[in-house]
């Protein structure tokens, strides 16, 4: 349990996780526990109905982030190093540090969860720097084959797109966050023992939250059913294999109740066998798409131009329908003298 007495620095707990892997249930437990929740919030959906717990205005600036580096949020790069020693990066500093405490206030303690904070962790330092905020983790993780299956639900994508995107994400988010203070944890646990769960990340983390009268509340929060997609346990490329597997075992707690740390050296080496297959085939996948994406935009255009023809065909019948109305009119008038002069009027001295 928590010591529910707050003293020193203000705490940021980011959790830092794949899209479609509990990240907004973390978010939302935590609320419940106690911890300050953004003001504006993304709110309910049909595909996250407890709540994403997403500030809205911290995920419109992550995707204008990553825009001004020419990526999006499903991209397989890393972001680039270089960005944040650019002209550009100050003022997103600047302004997320803004946004921060519009969203949060003074609050001791406040969660920030956006699964695009995997991608940008140092920007994330520096605005910690800025407001003089301890950073904690929370590292959620999915098997990347329900993540992907719950992506091509909600959005289309592909599943191997999405494998690689799972990777991207959770190998950041490690790799940038080894000297916070952090805890991992399996999406499968936290569906299956919420409370548990939740407590092991209070108690690893020293988070002054209370987790003795919150038992209820979680477990009808953290709903199990929620867990649509699932993996027809496919073998998975080596690479996802051996990442899933040294978050799992983070995830796992020794007998001691110590917990085990990821193998670095292991998720280091597939970081840079990923980077420089990014490097040599990502150029032909993004000209792949470009063609795509043109193709969908003509696609996206032709039923709105075929809708104007349509009503232009529509207007240009009613035109030639109220043109031959008034033609027949000035015909029935150009008749009716005609019709007046077939029978002469009868003259005075004619009448009888």
């Amino acid at each position: 349990m928590g010591s529910e007495v707050f003293s020193g620095r203000r705490t940021l707990v980011l959790v830092i996780g794949m899209h479609r892997s509990g990240t907004s249930t973390v978010a939302g437990a935590l609320g419940i526990l106690g911890a300050t929740m953004p003001a504006t919030g993304l709110g309910l959906s049909e595909d996250n109905p407890k709540g994403h717990f997403e500030p809205r205005e911290i995920v419109a600036l992550h995707d204008r982030v990553l825009a001004s580096a020419g990526m999006h949020w499903w991209d397989w790069e890393k972001f680039p190093d270089a960005w944040y020693e650019s002209d550009q990066a100050q003022p997103f500093v600047d302004e997320l540090a803004g946004t921060v405490q519009t969203e949060f206030g003074d609050a001791p303690l406040f969660v920030v969860k956006d699964p695009r904070t995997c991608l940008l962790i140092p920007l994330w330092r520096r605005v910690a720097a800025k407001l003089d905020l301890e950073i904690k983790a929370v590292l959620p993780v999915r098997h990347p084959d329900e993540v992907a299956r719950s992506l091509h639900a909600r959005d289309g994508f592909p599943l191997p797109n999405s494998h690689m995107a799972w990777l991207r994400y959770v190998l950041e988010a490690e790799r940038e966050s080894r000297d916070l203070p952090r805890v991992f944890l399996r999406y499968e646990d936290l569906l299956n023992d919420g409370p548990g769960t939740m407590r092991r990340v209070v108690e690893t983390l020293q988070l002054p939250l209370n987790t003795g009268e919150t038992g209820a509340a979680l477990a009808d929060f953290i709903d199990p059913d929620l867990r649509r997609s699932r993996t027809d346990s496919a073998p998975l490329h080596p690479w996802l294999r051996d990442t899933l597997a040294a978050y799992e075992n983070a995830a796992r707690a020794r007998p001691d109740g110590t917990a085990h740390v990821p193998d670095a050296p292991l998720l280091d080496r597939i970081h840079a066998a990923y980077g420089t297959a990014c490097a040599a085939f990502v150029p032909a996948l993004r000209a792949t798409n470009k063609g795509f994406e043109d193709a969908q935009a003509l696609n996206r255009l032709i039923p709105g131009v075929q809708a104007e023809r349509d009503a232009a065909l529509a207007e240009a019948a009613t035109l030639r329908a109220e043109l031959a109305a008034r033609e027949a009119d000035l015909a029935d008038l150009r008749d009716r003298p005609q019709q007046g002069q077939s029978k002469p009027a009868i003259k005075w001295w004619q009448r009888g």
